[in-house]
């Protein structure tokens, strides 16, 4: 009798056991999630990775306004540059004898070939060049060329009048004589290094400045195509 009494004790206590063992491969649902309930019963917690989304820190609610806008300005001082400029162009041809006697010969004697030769070229970059800078074809090159020119007016107004106390100096004529051709410098070398904008030929029709000139330099030099 005390020893069926036994057994059944026995078996009673290893039921209860069984409750909290996990025999085998089998698997346990549980719906605990924190690591600390799932240590309790000595198995590692797995939570889930939570990947966040990256947000760029640079970007403000102002970028896509800002952006046409700027694009717009670009197109304005543009077509403002070339229209202000292209009228001594036709200055230069108008007078090709004056400016080859007063300008070349006289200060850029140095030069080869006839005085007329350089007046002509650069009536030239002045008048062919508005006209391609204002609708954006080739504008790097084309700027570049515009902009020695003009360097080389601010070189003549230096040689003529000297530096008339710049920057700080009031001068009778309110302006120094080069003050114009160094503006013109400066606008046009800055569309000799960015390009004519996004309101040009260059990016709206041949589909980029600088990949048109990377795809003719490919063909002449036989460069990898992809």
């Amino acid at each position: 009798m005390n020893f069926t009494k036994a057994l059944f004790v026995v078996v009673a206590l290893a039921g209860n056991s069984a409750a909290f063992t996990n025999p085998g491969n089998a698997k346990v649902l549980s719906s605990i999630s924190k690591p600390s309930e799932l240590a309790a019963f000595g198995r590692k917690a797995k939570v889930a990775k939570v990947i966040e989304p990256e947000i760029d820190e640079s970007v403000t609610m102002f970028d896509p306004i800002a952006e046409p806008v700027g694009d717009v300005a670009v197109l304005a001082l543009r077509l403002a540059t070339c229209s202000l400029l292209v009228h001594h162009g036709f200055d230069k041809i108008q007078n090709v004898d004056g400016f080859s006697a007063n300008v070349v010969a006289k200060f850029f004697g140095f030069l080869p070939g006839p005085p007329s030769f350089w007046t002509l070229s650069a009536a030239a970059t002045q008048v062919a060049g508005a006209g391609l800078l204002t609708v954006g074809i080739l504008a790097r090159p084309v700027a570049f060329s515009m902009m020695c020119t003009m360097l080389v007016a601010v070189i003549f107004h230096l040689l003529n009048t000297g530096a008339e106390g710049f920057p700080l100096a009031v001068v009778p004529q309110h302006s120094y004589n080069y003050e114009l051709a160094a503006m013109y410098v400066g606008v046009l070398a800055y569309f000799a290094a960015a390009g004519a904008g996004a309101y040009s030929v260059d990016e709206a029709v041949l589909g980029g400045e600088l990949k048109l000139y990377e795809s003719g330099i490919k063909k002449v030099f036989g460069g990898d195509e992809e």
